[in-house]
């Protein structure tokens, strides 16, 4: 499904509707106020004439074809003249159909800064489309002149309605940028609303300006935008215990034997520890933009080798600041190798959802997790990603765990929602093992 957290908009996201005068133009390009930023232009031309409720309109719909409603708009304006009798509006509708007008102003040479409007304070809840629209409002005919009857909207922003995590609709507290917690949140209330209750979600800090997905399968994608932005934290599910929570518990009764095997490259990536990387992204007038990171690899600097990577952040994470994010995100996790290895267990465990003793060969790959205590030693350290070592299980052993390293939810959740997993834990959840820090 198409799903729309924050979008900044180009000209080529809004089309001509509600025009009643033959000869306005809808367009792009160049601010003719002089910001020098893309601009969305409404204008009569030189020498047409008009009279009062004349107007030229742009819409954008995207939220409403993604069956969504608008939450927020922000915006700033320019005028080519001063006219007390020409407004410039911004209209908030369903469909079309009944509509609030959310912001106003008469034309102006000095035009308006940067502003936002939002549901509930400036309009009702249910409107999902958008019109920037420049008419005139009173003085009778007029004849346009010297080209001067326009109007240019830059910097405009939409935000979409969320949900919490229990599925109830979120009708205040938005802002023009959105937390991947927000997202997460709204991904659990608008899948799993069974699920939501009892939901435990970290409360992220980097400021999201543009998440939007247009097309058919965008769970899956945003999941992955996340991981780029946010890739310290690691998501998943597993079935519910009295306290809430959704993790099995193995506490060994007798000592457990762990080895590490050093890798140089992530699992189930090629690519080896980068010290370099570029990130592409595209901005709101669909133009390819570079970032470029770096940072200090040690184990590269005593070899003296450089490794340079690549992100492609496609069309739908797009911004100067997401870009610079996901690369520094990226080169944090190719800092230093992760931890990987096996677990050697030399009697039953105890398994902390069904309060029973189980053995190795009872836990299924990829949909066993625990918490164990296991002797403070160099091979469990924790990576930059978190506190402690949270190890998915890829395979299993008669007497030993191969532990590979974080469970994603591309990799881990997304494929175990669509077979049937072990009568212990519910569809979807992947498990993850947790090791203690060492001293």
């Amino acid at each position: 499904m198409p799903l729309i957290y924050v979008q900044r908009l180009g000209s080529s996201d809004f089309r001509r509707a509600a025009v009643n005068v033959t000869g306005a133009t809808v367009g792009g390009g160049d601010d003719p106020g002089g910001s020098g930023k893309d601009a969305l232009v409404v204008q009569f031309p030189d020498g047409l004439h008009i009279s009062n409720t004349s107007r030229v309109s742009a819409r954008y719909d995207g939220i409403a074809l993604a069956g969504q409603k608008i939450a927020l708009i922000g915006y700033a304006w320019d005028g080519g003249s001063n006219d007390a009798n020409m407004n410039v509006d911004a209209i908030l509708s369903t469909g079309g159909g009944a509509n609030d007008t959310a912001r106003t102003a008469t034309i102006s040479t000095n035009g308006g800064p940067y502003a936002t409007r939002v549901v509930g304070t400036n309009w009702a809840n249910g409107r999902d489309t958008l019109d920037l629209r420049y008419w005139r409002t009173a003085g009778g005919l007029y004849t346009v002149p010297s080209d001067l009857a326009w109007a240019s909207f830059t910097d405009i922003a939409v935000v979409a309605m969320r949900f919490d995590a229990t599925g109830s609709e979120r009708t205040t507290g938005y802002a023009d940028t959105v937390l991947a917690s927000e997202v997460v949140a709204d991904l659990i209330g608008r899948l799993l609303t069974d699920d939501g209750a009892t939901a435990t979600i970290a409360a992220t800090t980097h400021a999201i300006d543009q998440l939007a997905y247009r097309t058919l399968g965008s769970s899956p994608r945003c999941w992955r935008s996340l991981l780029a932005l946010e890739s310290r934290y690691v998501a998943g599910m597993g079935a519910p215990t009295p306290a809430g929570t959704g993790s099995v518990g193995a506490a060994p009764s007798s000592p457990v034997r762990m080895r590490r095997r050093r890798r140089l490259r992530l699992p189930g990536q090629r690519r080896p520890e980068s010290n370099m990387v570029t990130v592409r992204w595209r901005d709101s007038a669909r133009r390819n933009r570079f970032v470029f990171r770096s940072s200090v690899v040690p184990e590269l600097v005593a070899a003296g080798l450089n490794r340079q990577a690549s992100i492609d952040l496609g069309s739908d994470v797009g911004s100067s600041a997401d870009a610079i994010r996901a690369g520094d995100q990226f080169l944090a996790e190719h800092q230093y190798a992760l931890n990987g290895g096996r677990l050697r267990v030399a009697r039953p465990i105890l398994d902390m959802e069904t309060g029973r003793m189980v053995m190795p060969w009872e836990i299924r790959p990829g949909l066993s997790s625990g918490a164990a205590s296991c002797p403070s030693t160099r091979s469990t350290r924790p990576t930059s990603a978190s506190r402690s070592s949270h190890q998915r299980v890829p395979g299993v052993g008669r007497r030993s765990l191969e532990l590979d390293s974080y469970a994603t939810p591309p990799r881990g959740c997304c494929p175990l929602i669509r077979r049937m997993p072990n009568p212990s834990c519910r569809p979807g959840g992947p498990v993850s093992l947790s090791l203690p820090e060492p001293r």
